[in-house]
Order: structure tokens, then sequence, then C-alpha cells
């Protein structure tokens, strides 16, 4: 008869048996936990390298579309992933485009700037319509006037003399001494873009250089520059016949003398109003003397109240700038959302012929 085991020999048994069932399992279970998660993790990374290939595949195929060469293609894919920013936006828009263009220029030993000028070109970026800001110093018009703060004393007029992709050139008008103008020197640049706002601009003298009798200051491009709005109101270019009421004294008595012309453009607080030369010259209206404007807007009409702000002859024409006086909200709302809508068309319409 074989031996018979003791109770506590029994459990010890039973309880080595189990741990060792329960290891075994508690394994299996890490096991297939970590299965699932390399499964997991494999397939979120092959989302994204698909995913990358699909975008990578679409930009080259819509860049070609734009006109791209394959080696200005490259350049815009490559540094955009170096700036972390989304190439596709980079094709429709120009301040990314600009940002990453200008770190290829700077980066870059054997950058081409020919090259990037004729990107600029086929994307539609070497054009800045009015309305809308500048961006970068390189978007500011050959020959804008301006002024030019030396080492925050002195004070002299400036004009944009030539540019490429890294620096611009000022030139001093009237200047002929260099005194104060050296390497290093800081300097601040004030100029009023038409039809758009105050800009400012701050940096330090890279070089100064003649140009015969002339002095040119080089300076480094910036994306740096403070933008003041010169109207309280945006305003747009339009061609609206109008009528310009002005009062005058008659035989002892009051009358109203209209002119026809047309409304050139329009805020919700004023206006521009043209009318040939021949027949302008009849207006009497001065500076600061009360007028009325009438004239229609969206199959509403308008009759005004205005002041003459301002008055300006030009070829074939004189046109008056016009404040209008207790207009009425309901009517100033009204002319405020026509501007707004007319702006966002020529935004669409600007895009659309890039």
């Amino acid at each position: 008869m074989g031996e018979t085991l003791s109770r506590f020999e029994t459990l010890k048994l039973a309880a080595e048996h189990w741990t060792q069932t329960d290891l075994t399992t508690i394994l299996i279970i890490v096991f297939f936990i970590l299965g699932v998660m390399v499964v997991l993790v494999g397939g979120i990374l092959l989302q994204k390298i698909v995913k990358s290939k699909n975008i990578h595949n679409y930009f080259f195929s819509y860049a070609r579309e734009r006109g791209l060469s394959d080696k200005e293609t490259k350049i815009l894919w490559e540094y955009s992933q170096k700036m972390g920013r989304d190439p596709l936006l980079v094709l429709e828009f120009k301040s990314p485009f600009e940002k990453v263009v200008d770190l290829y220029i700077r980066t870059d030993p054997n950058a081409d700037e020919e090259l990037v000028q004729d990107m600029r070109k086929k994307l539609g970026f070497n054009i800045v319509h009015h309305f809308i800001p500048l961006a970068i110093s390189k978007d500011i018009e050959m020959f804008q006037n301006g002024k030019m703060i030396i080492d925050g004393k002195q004070a002299v007029d400036v004009a944009l003399y030539d540019k490429d992709e890294k620096f611009m050139y000022w030139l001093l008008i009237d200047v002929r001494s260099r005194e104060g103008l050296t390497p290093g020197t800081p300097v601040k640049i004030t100029f009023l873009r038409k039809n758009d706002a105050i800009y400012n601009l701050e940096s330090n003298i890279l070089e100064v250089l003649q140009e015969g009798n002339n002095i040119v200051v080089k300076l480094p491009h910036t994306f740096e520059m403070t933008r003041i709005q010169r109207r309280e109101f945006p305003r747009v270019d339009v061609d609206l016949p109008a009528a310009l009421g002005e009062e005058i004294t008659v035989d002892g008595k009051q009358e109203t003398v209209w002119h026809e012309g047309k409304i050139k453009d329009i805020s919700a607080v004023g206006s521009k109003f043209c009318a040939p030369k021949e027949s302008a010259e009849n207006i009497k209206a001065s500076l600061g003397k009360e007028v009325y404007i009438k004239f229609e807007l969206k199959e509403e009409r308008y009759d005004l109240k205005a002041s003459v702000e301002n008055k300006e002859e030009k070829e074939g024409e004189i046109c008056f700038g016009l404040k209008f006086i207790d207009i009425k909200d309901k009517e100033k709302d009204k002319i405020f959302q026509f501007v707004q809508k007319e702006q966002r068309k020529l935004a669409q319409l600007a895009r659309m012929h890039k």
C-alpha cells in the first residue's frame, strides 16, 4: 500500500501547481497585451507613413499644376518640413511661402534667387494688392517714399532704391554727408502705403554705399513690420453715379446746386467724389464746408450730409474727399457690410488669378 500524503504535503503540492499555472497565464496575458500594442503602434505608424506619402504625392502633383518645376517643388517641400509648416499652405498663401523661401535663402549656400522669384511669380505672390497688408519688407514697392530716423536723432527723406531676396537699399534724398551713417547704426523707417496704412520697420545698417552723388543704405529684409491703420473703417474702390450738392445764395435766397459725378471709393464714414474738370470747376465748396451727397448703393438710395476734408486735382477730373456728418447707424452699418463683402470678393479674385 503506497504512502499516504499528509494534509500539509497535499496542500503544498496544490499551491505549487496553482502558482505554476498562474505564472503561465500571466505571461500569456502580458505577451498578448504587448502583441496588441505592437500591432496598434505599428498600425498608427503605417497610417502616418501612408498619409505622409499621400500628402507628398498630392503636393508634387498640385505644384506641377501650378507650373512649378520639380526642383522648385522639392525646395518648397524640404524647407516646409524643416520649418514644420503645412506644405500645401505654402502653395496657397503668401505669408508661409515667404517664410519658407526666406529660410532657404538664408541657409542654403547655393540658394538661387532667380528661382525664388520665378516661384513667386508662378504662384501669383509677386503682386501684393493694396487691400492685402504687407507681410515682409520684400513686398515694399520700388521707389516707395518714407522717412528714415537715424540713431533716434536725425530724420531724412528716403526712397526704396533697389531690393533683392536678402537686402533692401534705401536712397537718402538730398543727403550728401555720411556723418552718423556707419554699419551697425540703428535706423527706423516709416512710410505710408497708398490706400493701406502706415508701416514702421527697424534695423541696423549693414553697409553705406555711394551711387554717384547719392548715398544708399543697405538693410536686411525683415518680417517685423508694425502696421498702423490710418482709418477706423476700411474703404473700397467703386464707380457709383452720384451728385454733390452745395448751398449757394442767389438773390438773397439759399439754393442747393447739384453737380453730377461719381463716387470713386467709399467707407462707412466717408467717400471720394470726382467730377470732370470742366464741370467740377463750378464747385465752390472749400475745405471744411458742408455739402450733400446723393447716390444709390445696392438698390438703396442715400442722401447724406458731408464735410469737405480734402480736394485733389487729377488729369481730367477734380476729386473731393468727403466725411459723412450725422449719418444714421443703420446707413453706416449697411455701407460697412457692403465694403466688407467687396473686399472679400477682391481677395477671392486675387487668389483665383494667382
